[in-house]
């Protein structure tokens, strides 16, 4: 089951791949053929709805010609210090 920071840390993150999307203007079917990742899977990483594996998001990084790293670089909205309990 998932915890509500973790439902917050999945919504700040598809909030995060959207914005880096949008400032790319680039379209759901541009963002496909570029990255490989299915148009429905990265509306539910946009929504907040699935989280992404880790070759899933260097494959997102490599749609959107930036290093894996910067779709980590957001506001996780939660203390790491408190856990995710």
């Amino acid at each position: 089951m998932i915890s509500e920071k973790e439902k917050i840390i999945l919504k700040r993150f598809g909030q995060h791949l959207k914005s880096l999307k949008e400032k790319q203007e680039l379209s759901y079917r541009e963002f496909y053929k570029r990255s490989g990742v299915n148009t429905g899977d990265i509306i539910k990483y946009e929504n907040g709805e699935t989280s992404p594996s880790f070759i899933t998001i260097v494959r997102l990084a490599i749609g959107l010609k930036i290093h894996p790293t910067a779709l980590l670089d957001f506001d996780f909205g939660i203390d790491f210090n408190a856990g995710l309990e």
